[in-house]
């Protein structure tokens, strides 16, 4: 089930922004560097609305760790409904993607999940307009199932994992939950695994206890080591929101709760769930990655749940879980150096 949450929709041009700030020719960072600023760390007009959920997750302090080192672009498929691939702030880390239902490359966005979640992983960050991704070293492959059935989910991870060679995809993103299991598909998890691919999946959004109840395919990592299941939490507060699923088998948790990101039409928009959540997690994966390619998916893992910000509340407070809340800065400080 996907969930999202429109609250406000703002629709900015690159030109508009540039007459906000004053500003006639807007500066655009070269698509293979990324360069950060600092107080504020990063020059996007809607970053104030992103600080509170960013700093508290030490995003900037791991933009600061990345600038002094040399790394890779790093490739994301992005398993969901499509992209809205002219979007200003997207097009720079897109790169051609594939429809499993019309078998070409049209995977143009007809429901807006798929470009919600592409905009928190890798919006282009330091462009002086809309928002910034949680990173901007970024090859985003969108793979659109047009609509969630079985066959096209198993048909989108069978096209990752046959051109995981070819694109060098390191993740795969996948917002998908169900309170079944897709007959198949835990087999082209580990297929996936196997192909040193990190999968990263949701707990889901009905702020249920799915212990008992499993959801899938997230239930799959208490025995997968190469995949990681992600609920939200608050912007600011190591709580969880009321939307999340959770279960002391969910790997690690993230900010899901009023995230800004891209929109359908150029716009912007705030989105809620455990999806912008895991596109947090993938966007710390492919942080990892591009300062060591060589990493496995166990290996990122392990990472981002040793330096995560340990005690979790539950929604009411009354409860305290295994998993903890990512840490970009302490993440990306267990590889380079201080």
């Amino acid at each position: 089930m996907w969930f999202r949450c429109f609250i406000v929709v703002y629709l900015l041009s690159s030109s508009v922004a540039s007459k906000v700030r004053g500003e006639d020719n807007p500066h655009h960072v070269d698509r293979d560097e990324t360069t950060l600023a600092d107080d504020p760390p990063v020059n996007d007009f809607f970053y104030p609305l992103q600080a509170l959920y960013f700093e508290a997750i030490n995003i900037p302090e791991a933009w600061r760790l990345l600038a002094k080192v040399k790394r890779k672009r790093v490739a994301v498929a992005v398993i969901d409904t499509g992209v809205e691939a002219k979007h200003p702030d997207l097009l720079r880390n897109l790169i051609e993607g594939y429809n499993v239902v019309t078998k070409n490359n049209d995977t143009d966005d007809q429901n807006g999940h798929g470009t919600h979640m592409v905009g928190v992983l890798g919006a282009t960050i330091n462009n002086l307009v809309g928002i910034a991704g949680v990173t901007d070293l970024v090859n985003i492959m969108p793979i659109s199932l047009v609509t969630p059935t079985g066959e096209n989910e198993i048909a989108s991870f069978d096209y990752v994992i046959r051109h995981r060679q070819e694109k060098d995809i390191k993740i795969i993103l996948f917002a998908l939950s169900r309170d079944t299991l897709v007959p198949g598909l835990a087999d082209k998890i580990i297929r996936a695994n196997k192909a040193g691919i990190l999968v990263i999946v949701t707990a889901g959004n009905k702020g249920k206890d799915i212990t008992k109840d499993k959801t899938y395919p997230c239930a799959l990592t208490q025995k997968l080591t190469g995949m990681m299941c992600v609920a939200g939490t608050l912007q600011f507060e190591n709580q969880l929101g009321r939307f999340s699923n959770f279960a002391d088998y969910v790997d690690i948790a993230a900010p899901g709760d009023d995230i800004m990101t891209t929109g359908l039409e150029a716009s912007y928009e705030f989105f809620t769930g455990t999806s912008p959540a895991a596109s947090i997690v993938a966007g710390l994966a492919a942080m990892l990655y591009s300062v060591d390619p060589n990493l496995s998916p166990t290996a990122v893992k392990k990472i981002i749940e040793d330096t995560s910000q340990k005690g979790v509340k539950g929604s009411t407070r009354k409860s305290t879980f295994a998993f903890g809340r990512v840490d970009a800065g302490k993440a990306l400080a267990s590889l380079i150096p201080a």
